[in-house]
């Protein structure tokens, strides 16, 4: 692991003394850089005036969690993880280049990427400067119902191109770079959106308030305590989960699991403490996902980024 990979760790430890750049956090959120998706968990990024939440219009709350802005500069092998929360990233220009990596393989996009989840261990190089990204956030079953894709072959890699899920993305991204600012793209964003909303998506408020269970648990629970929450038999959990998210909803806990029990560890860097706490069966089970998602196991990440 490089310097680089355990910026996006470091970040989130500096942010309880004092404030953190934009660059710095932009090492957690992607198939985001995953220190940004730390502070979006614990809501720390409010106190980092570089960065800007923006609440989506009124009649798109049902899909967009939010849009997040954030300046970065160089950016090269940052670690990444995505939750299981669908999410489009842009760059602020047409040239403007990404590479992701995973599985050892190497994939570029121009102008952004689509996210669904992690899988094993990402990381983001973004060419040159940049200086700002624009990310879309939404609600977790709610990207596959509006746009009508579907979620389960969505789920089987990582990383998608922007034209792979937004239909007439070349028209989009043209009238993006006619905007001076990033308010302006979110508009057109909005715009686009309200365009392609299904017809055929309902809402599913079963299914949404399972994965609000399991989010307010930190994936800390049995699928016979959210089948017994919501009054269902196993059979139409996993039929709707994996219809809605494209994954099964062991799945989706054990992501919520991983990254909230990833970021316990950096500030308590109590390895026995937090495999208890998060629910893990046993301390080795907490480091073979550790070591999955990072490359690396819990104290040899702490060593290597000079945490503590």
């Amino acid at each position: 692991m490089r310097d680089q990979d355990c910026l996006s760790l470091s970040v989130f430890m500096v942010n309880f003394s004092q404030p953190v750049s934009g660059y710095a956090i932009f090492a957690y959120f992607c198939s985001m850089p995953v220190s940004l998706l730390e502070h979006i968990i614990s809501q720390s990024f409010v106190s980092v005036k570089e960065i800007e939440a923006v609440a989506p219009s009124e009649d798109l709350q049902e899909y967009i969690d939010s849009f997040y802005v954030f300046p970065c500069c160089n950016l090269a092998d940052t670690l990444a993880y995505n939750d299981g929360t669908p999410m489009l990233a842009f760059l602020p220009m047409a040239e403007d280049r990404v590479e992701l990596e995973y599985n050892n393989v190497i994939s570029s996009f121009n102008s952004g990427w689509f996210s669904t989840r992690s899988f094993a261990r990402m990381s983001i190089r973004l060419s040159g400067q940049v200086p700002y990204l624009l990310i879309v956030r939404f609600k977790p079953a709610s990207f596959y119902r509006l746009s009508g894709l579907n979620a389960r072959y969505f789920n089987t890699r990582p990383f998608w191109n922007l034209k792979s899920v937004l239909g007439g993305a070349d028209a989009l991204l043209k009238d993006m770079q006619q905007c001076t600012g990033a308010g302006e793209k979110i508009q057109l964003i909005e715009t686009y959106l309200r365009g392609v909303i299904s017809t055929e998506g309902n809402s599913n408020k079963l299914l949404d308030e399972a994965i609000h269970y399991i989010r307010l648990h930190k994936g800390m629970l049995s699928i016979d305590e959210l089948k017994s929450h919501l009054g269902v038999n196993y059979k139409w959990l996993e039929r709707n989960f994996s219809e809605a998210m494209g994954m099964t909803p062991k799945l989706y806990s054990s992501l919520q699991r991983f990254i909230n029990a990833y970021t316990a560890f950096l500030v308590q860097k109590d390895l026995s403490g937090i495999t208890a706490e998060s629910g893990y069966s046993d301390t080795n089970h907490f480091i073979k996902d550790f070591k999955k998602y990072t490359g690396e196991t819990p104290m040899q990440y702490l060593r290597t980024c000079k945490i503590g």
